[in-house]
């Protein structure tokens, strides 16, 4: 069990919303006003932002997908990543495939279709994580990570072709895995915003040997 450090503060686990009002809603996302109380039993206030499209029986709001390739031309284990620009950042991004998930859709299942419909590759599901929060200061939103093995070598990925929508405009990167956290600093020595989950997990693999 991990060691809980002792504080002089009450414990967060006694707050709670009591609350929740619409503020403004937009087609995907909605501004709401959270009431709340604290654990000295102040009665405080909050704005957040959630999707409207999540039903409450999906897994999570969305999917990433962490996918290695293998095989074929690939002379060591790549990742797949994609780079689009992002009208809330102002500029391109780099980030790990993904999407929202459909209603009634696994998140197994979505990671699949937008690693095909993104990258235009066939993969196999080797590992689902549980849904996590992205920006618990400003949202609640919530995504599932899903790694995925993409065989280079199979007929399905010989000529991977997009299918994109018309607002779409991806560029699909092929970054040899050892090679992704510099790869990732180099975009971002560029302006080019980084997705923070991607960076994560490219410094989690630059440093694990340091971790243990």
């Amino acid at each position: 069990m991990p060691v809980v450090s002792s504080s002089d503060r009450p414990c967060s686990s006694a707050s709670r919303v009591t609350g929740e009002t619409d503020v403004h809603a937009a087609k995907w996302i909605k501004l709401v006003r959270l009431d709340y109380v604290d654990p000295t039993g102040a009665a405080r206030t909050w704005d957040a932002v959630r999707r409207t499209t999540t039903t409450k029986e999906a897994e999570a709001d969305a999917v990433c997908v962490f996918a290695t390739l293998r095989g074929g031309d690939a002379k060591e284990d790549e990742v797949l990543l994609v780079r689009q620009f992002r009208p809330a950042c102002g500029t391109e991004t780099i980030e790990l495939p993904a999407g929202l998930i459909d209603d009634g859709e696994k998140a197994e299942t979505s990671a699949l279709r937008e690693l095909h419909e993104e990258c235009g590759y066939v993969g196999r599901v080797t590992n689902v994580t549980p849904a996590v929060v992205l920006s618990p200061g400003l949202s609640d939103e919530s995504v599932v990570l899903v790694t995925v093995d993409v065989d280079l070598d199979a007929a399905e990925n010989a000529n991977p072709s997009q299918r994109l929508e018309g607002s779409e405009f991806i560029t699909v990167i092929r970054c040899p895995k050892k090679d992704l956290l510099r790869t990732l600093d180099e975009f971002s020595a560029q302006g080019i915003k980084v997705f923070a989950g991607l960076y994560t997990l490219a410094w989690a693999l630059e440093n694990a040997k340091n971790l243990q």
